[in-house]
């Protein structure tokens, strides 16, 4: 099913992108986004998909990203965007568009969506405690697909998925360098869409979480998606992974930042 409305949600690592995804598929109106475009997504859909290169891949990523309602939605993480362009200059006919065209050919009526958080520091934390442990979501018994192909990978490979470490490791020197980062990549993004032309709809970690269901809505209405009657949302599955831990961290960077 080749969708009729597109959008992507441009983050960067622990933006509060898994949830936003989680709020949209709660809809049932507005795709299944998630992030079906990162370099270990892309291998194990190639791989598992049995796709004979990334036009195959990609169409069956379009449907299974695809609501009937006829709306596709995907997150990608900035930092994987060259990365995902790569892949799309090869298929014929794509070689050479400037990427603005390039995604705006391949996903119609494409819309952005932004999702930023305000507490670089807190951001910063977050990824280096999940580059440590390999636990980038909390959740019950839901997986975003693309964690699930990743997991068929390990396995057809007789080699089990990586294991989450007991113990994060605190580094002050990492979470600076990770939040400049992230700080770098949004300033990237924001020249991105300057060039585009284009005004993304913007989401607010620390607003978003005191407003799940009414940001989803506004998003709704944003990418002009029919609403044809009363709005049910999906159980939630997704659980804040901030801990005491987390808080201590905080702590210890602003003790370690005023030396």
């Amino acid at each position: 099913m080749r969708p009729y409305v597109s959008y992507l949600i441009m983050a960067t690592p622990r933006s509060g992108s898994y949830l936003l995804c989680e709020s949209l598929i709660n809809t049932n109106l507005a795709g299944c986004p998630t992030e079906y475009f990162g370099p270990a997504q892309t291998r194990a859909f190639l791989k598992e998909g049995n796709a004979p290169d990334y036009a195959t891949c990609l169409a069956r990523i379009m449907e299974e990203g695809t609501t009937p309602n006829g709306v596709f939605g995907a997150k990608i993480i900035w930092q994987f965007l060259e990365n995902f362009v790569d892949h799309l200059r090869d298929i014929p006919g794509y070689e050479k568009l400037p990427v603005p065209q390039l995604l705006s050919t391949v996903f119609p009526h494409l819309s952005y969506i932004w999702i930023t958080r305000r507490d670089k520091v807190r951001q910063a934390i977050s990824y280096w405690k999940a580059l440590q442990t390999n636990r980038w979501i909390g959740f019950e018994d839901w997986q975003p697909p693309e964690q699930i192909m990743v997991q068929k990978r390990a396995l057809a490979e007789n080699r089990k998925p990586r294991r989450s470490q007991k113990e994060a490791i605190f580094d002050f020197k990492t979470i600076e360098r990770l939040r400049r980062g992230i700080e770098e990549d949004e300033v990237e993004m924001q020249h991105y869409f300057t060039a585009c032309g284009v005004q993304p709809f913007k989401v607010v970690y620390e607003d978003f979480v005191n407003s799940y269901e009414e940001t989803a809505f506004q998003i709704l209405n944003y990418l002009q998606i029919p609403i044809t009657g009363p709005l049910a949302f999906g159980e939630r599955k997704l659980k804040k992974q901030t801990n005491e831990q987390s808080e201590e961290w905080v702590q210890r960077y602003y003790e370690m930042k005023q030396k």
